[in-house]
């Protein structure tokens, strides 16, 4: 119950921001990385052509274990929004924030 509150949360904010986002500029996206596809697949519904969303991991991937390659870094550089599910399922996550820059 508690996960799904805080799913809601996030989409409310990453709508909220999206909008804020897409009235500063209309040209450039807002940029969403999320940690994996499900994330990835309820941002661009609520996101709609505001923002550019992709995930870290591809459909089928293991979310536990997976190793966040430096391609994934590097397509992660300069999102102005990161979306991880947390409560220790994507345990890689705090090592791969700590690579990004900016």
């Amino acid at each position: 119950m508690h996960s799904i509150k805080k799913v809601t949360m996030l989409l409310g904010c990453l709508a909220l921001t999206c909008s804020i986002a897409f009235q500063a500029s209309a040209t450039e996206k807002f940029k969403v990385i999320t940690t994996f596809t499900i994330i990835a697949d309820m941002a661009k519904n609520v996101a709609g052509d505001a923002a550019e969303v992709s995930s870290i991991t591809r459909p089928g991937a293991e979310i536990h274990e997976y190793q966040p390659t430096p391609g994934d870094i590097k397509r992660a550089q300069g999102a102005q929004l990161i979306l991880a599910n947390g409560m220790n399922l994507e345990l890689w996550f705090q090592r791969f924030y700590q690579h990004l820059s900016g």
